[in-house]
């Protein structure tokens, strides 16, 4: 029996929806699917090379920026040769969707738009209207949703362009093999990094673009400082709001307390040699992976309670939840989790058990397949 062949369409290989493609795809093509990834080379954490190594065929189609008419039409020309094409975020769905409406009906693959924060509410009032009107003139071209979460899935339907029906919610999975829950080699990451061993680390892992916010982040981290001066904190992850950000450590006189270190590919060891994560956020997240990885690592967290967060992070029992934007709060919980050593391992441990027990990538992938097979 011909195995069928999927095409997993993603803008960029930066950020967690890249990294959500990369597992995805591999787990595919261990169940037997013959999966090709389209993606930009735009440096991002996701390389060629990763996904060669599983099996999967790449295809560069440059989408992370602008518009292409040279990738609109390669992609229009792999569609030929697919059963189904995997759209993942607004981007991907838009060219996506673009090329199918231009082929005949009756030889378009069927599609599937994965949201990765669908017209989120951050977003302005004209944007957020521009951004709708788009999708309700592309819905014909969308056989099935799927989101991240239960969070999304209610702001999708709210605005009447899916069918109930066709909307399903498949949680974010990662490999958790890949990150370790001891805290060994934790000195040495520290030495490396230029931290004194005996740094408390608070840890954030993101793009730095909205709706991240590190006006939040930073001005509770200032308050922490005053109070338990070995506190440090590493921002891990690129994107525009770097100079921003720089800008607002250097006001706030924290250079030699926060540590930019741009896009890294050794995040299990970064979490490894970390004491808490933090997500600050504003508006909108689906289900963030920095937060399942963290949980992966045995770390409590700390995020913003917007969006799907609250799915994988249990208040209280693996973490703590805050209103966006209170910075107050978040530096008592920091302190509250720095003074409390058996507290913040606690945390940890039922994360690790919460992670391993619901959001696994092997999970993701069969109901993602199990969707497929109804699709074809």
């Amino acid at each position: 029996m011909t195995a069928v062949r999927v095409l997993e369409l993603v803008a960029s290989s930066r950020g967690g929806g890249a990294a959500h493609v990369r597992d995805l795809a591999a787990g595919l093509q261990q169940l037997g699917y013959d999966v090709w990834v389209g993606m930009a080379q735009d440096g991002g954490n996701v390389r060629p090379e990763d996904l060669e190594a599983k099996g999967v065929i790449f295809h560069r189609l440059d989408f992370a920026t602008g518009f292409s008419v040279s990738a609109l039409g390669r992609l229009r020309g792999l569609l030929a040769d697919v059963q189904i094409l995997h759209l993942h975020g607004a981007r991907a769905a838009l060219f996506g969707r673009l090329a199918l409406l231009s082929l005949p009906s009756g030889s378009r693959p069927r599609s599937i738009y994965s949201i990765h924060g669908f017209a989120a509410p951050h977003y302005a009032f004209a944007r957020r209207q521009l951004l709708l009107g788009v999708e309700r003139l592309l819905a014909p071209a969308t056989d099935w949703w799927v989101c991240v979460s239960n969070a999304e899935r209610q702001a999708l339907l709210s605005t009447g362009i899916a069918d109930p029906l066709r909307v399903q919610v498949i949680w974010n999975g990662i490999d958790t093999s890949r990150f370790t829950p001891e805290r060994t080699g934790q000195s040495d990451t520290k030495r490396d990094l230029g931290l004194p061993v005996d740094a408390y680390v608070a840890t954030t892992i993101c793009r730095l673009f909205r709706p991240r916010d590190f006006g939040t982040l930073l001005a509770a981290f200032r308050s922490v400082k005053s109070e338990l001066d070995s506190a440090h904190l590493l921002i891990v992850g690129d994107g525009p709001l770097r100079s921003e950000v720089e800008n607002q450590v250097r006001a706030l006189q924290l250079k030699s307390s926060v540590h930019l270190l741009g896009m890294r590919r050794d995040i299990p060891r970064l979490l490894q040699a970390s004491d808490v994560l933090v997500l600050s956020s504003r508006g909108w997240e689906g289900l963030p992976l920095t937060v399942l990885e963290a949980m992966a690592s045995a770390l409590p967290v700390i995020a913003s309670d917007v969006g799907g967060t609250r799915e994988a992070l249990q208040d209280g029992e693996t973490g703590y939840l805050y209103p966006p934007g209170d910075a107050a709060t978040l530096a008592s919980l920091l302190l509250r989790l720095a003074s409390d050593p058996a507290l913040a391992a606690a945390m940890g441990r039922s994360g690790l058990a919460r992670v391993r027990q619901y959001f696994g990538v092997g999970r993701m992938v069969q109901e993602t397949a199990a969707l497929y097979e109804r699709l074809v």
